[in-house]
C-alpha cells in the first residue's frame, strides 16, 4: 500500500493546471492505486480530459461517508517560484508544489486513509473516495456533471470535502484551531460597463467611458456594509466564547442594527473575521483602450462579490448598479451562487473527535467559508457535506493556499492520515 508522502509526491509532479485542466494522468494515478489493492474505480466525465474518479471502498450500511477532493489546481508561474512547482521537492521541512494544500495533500491522505481502513476490516458503513475535475473553474465540467451522472447511488451518506484548514494562533493566545467548514458565502460575480464617444487623449471629458467607470470603482473601493451576525457565524463565535477566546457573548446580539458597533470591534481585533461579518467586493479586472493618446469609446471592469446567507444575488447586483446609475453604468451578472451549508449533525462530532485524537489541546470550529468549494454540488443531491483539510498550519503559511511556493509541512502529511483514518473509525462505531 501507498505511503501518504510517496502518493502526494507523485501527484504533485502530475501537471493538472486549470485552464486547460487536463486531469486524465492524475485520474489514472488514484485509479492505478485503488486497482493495486483490489478494488474496482469508476472513470466518467463530461470530456476526455476531464474525468472524475468514483470508488466504493467498502462497507455496507448507511449513513455512508465520501471522501471528496479535486485533482486540477491554479496555473503557477516558475519563474515566481523558489523551487519548479511541479518538482515535489523537499526543502527545510516541507513538500513544496502546486496543488499541495489545494488539494492534492487532501486527496492523498483521503486515499491512504480509506485504504488502511479497508485493510484494517473496519468498515461497517459504506465509504466512498471521489476524485472531481474542473473545481478551479467552476466545476461544471467536474462535480455538477458528477452530480448529475451517477453510475451508482451512493445511498444516504454525508460528504468531507475541502473549505476548512486547522491554523495557529488565529485567535490569539497559541491556540490551534481546526475551522470545520459548515457554510459557504456566495460568490457574485459582476461586470461592469461604460460606453461613450471615442476622442483625442488632449481634449478629456467626464463623460468618458474609463472616467466613468474609474468613479464607479472608486466608490465600490470604499463601500463598506454594516456587519450582521448571521447563524453560522453565531455558532462559531459561541465555541470561541465558551472557550475564552472571545469576549462577546454572540447570544446577548439580537440582531439588530445595534450590533454593528460590537461586530466592528470584534473585527478589528480578529481581521479575519472582518469577511465573516459582511458581503464584500472586490475589483479584480479593468479594461479599456489601446493607445495612451486615444479617449475609447468603452471601458469594463470586474467585481468579485462574496455575499452572506440571507443575501439574494439578483438584489446584491440591484445596489450595485444603484450607487453606479449616475454614471451611466450598467451592472451585469457573471455568475452567481446563493450562500449554501450543511446543518450541524454526527458527522461534525465524529470529525471533532478525530481532530482530538491527534491534537488534543486544539479547538474545532463550524465554519463559514469565504470561498465557495465543489460542496454545493454535493449538498444539491440531498448530501450534508462539510469542509476541512485536517492540517494544522502555521498562519503566516495558511496565505500560501494559491500562492507562490505552495508546500505542505512533512509531518502534517502523516498527521492528516491519522485524523482521516480516526474520522473513518469513529463513523464506523
Amino acid at each position: 500500500m501507498r505511503e501518504p508522502f510517496e502518493l502526494l509526491s507523485d501527484y504533485i509532479r502530475i501537471d493538472t493546471t486549470n485552464p486547460p485542466g487536463d486531469c486524465r494522468d492524475a485520474a489514472e494515478l488514484l485509479c492505478g492505486v485503488l486497482r493495486e489493492e483490489g478494488l474496482s474505480p469508476v472513470r466518467f466525465g463530461a470530456t476526455p480530459t476531464k474525468p472524475n474518479v468514483l470508488c466504493h471502498v467498502g462497507g455496507t450500511e448507511e449513513p455512508g461517508l465520501v471522501l471528496i477532493h479535486h485533482m486540477d489546481v491554479v496555473p503557477a508561474h516558475a519563474q515566481e517560484w523558489s523551487v519548479p512547482p511541479y518538482s515535489a521537492e523537499v526543502r527545510h521541512g516541507f513538500l513544496y508544489g502546486r496543488g499541495t494544500l489545494d488539494t492534492k495533500g487532501l486527496g492523498a491522505a483521503h486515499w491512504c486513509a480509506a485504504l488502511r481502513a479497508a485493510k484494517a476490516g473496519i468498515l461497517r458503513r459504506k465509504l466512498f473516495l471521489v476524485a472531481n475535475a474542473d473545481e478551479e473553474v467552476g466545476g461544471v465540467e467536474g462535480a455538477d456533471y458528477f452530480v448529475r451522472n451517477l453510475p451508482f447511488s451512493l445511498g444516504r451518506a454525508y460528504g468531507m470535502n475541502e473549505g476548512g484548514v486547522g491554523v495557529r494562533d488565529v485567535f490569539g493566545r497559541g491556540g490551534k484551531f481546526f475551522l470545520l467548514n459548515l457554510w459557504e458565502k456566495g460568490p457574485v460575480w459582476l461586470k461592469l460597463r461604460a460606453k461613450g464617444k471615442a476622442g483625442h487623449g488632449s481634449r478629456p471629458s467626464e463623460k468618458d467611458a474609463p472616467s466613468r467607470i474609474a468613479r464607479a470603482l472608486a466608490r465600490m473601493a470604499e463601500f463598506r456594509e454594516p456587519p450582521r451576525l448571521t447563524e453560522p457565524v453565531r455558532e462559531m463565535l459561541r465555541v470561541l466564547h465558551a472557550r475564552g477566546f472571545v469576549a462577546l457573548d454572540p447570544d446577548t446580539l439580537p440582531g439588530g442594527p445595534g450590533d454593528a458597533d460590537a461586530l466592528d470591534e470584534l473585527a478589528k481585533r480578529f481581521p479575519e473575521m472582518d469577511p465573516l461579518l459582511r458581503n464584500t467586493y472586490a475589483i479584480t479586472t479593468l479594461s479599456a483602450g489601446v493607445k495612451p493618446n486615444v479617449i475609447p469609446s468603452a471601458a469594463e471592469a470586474t467585481i468579485d462579490a462574496r455575499i452572506v446567507p440571507g443575501e439574494d444575488p439578483m438584489a446584491v447586483a440591484g445596489r450595485v448598479q444603484a450607487m453606479t446609475a449616475d454614471l451611466d453604468v450598467t451592472v451585469e451578472i457573471l455568475f452567481a451562487e446563493h450562500p449554501n451549508g450543511s446543518p450541524m449533525g454526527p458527522l461534525f462530532k465524529a470529525m471533532e473527535e478525530a481532530v482530538l485524537s491527534v491534537h488534543r489541546d486544539a479547538v474545532v470550529l463550524p465554519y463559514m467559508s469565504t470561498g465557495f468549494t465543489d460542496s454545493r454540488f454535493f449538498r444539491s443531491i440531498g448530501i450534508p457535506t462539510y469542509g476541512l483539510m485536517p492540517l494544522l498550519l502555521p498562519r503566516e503559511e495558511y496565505g500560501k493556499i494559491h500562492g507562490v511556493d505552495e508546500r505542505i509541512p512533512l509531518a502534517g502529511i502523516g498527521e492528516m492520515t491519522d485524523i482521516l483514518y480516526a474520522l473513518i473509525a469513529r463513523w464506523n462505531g
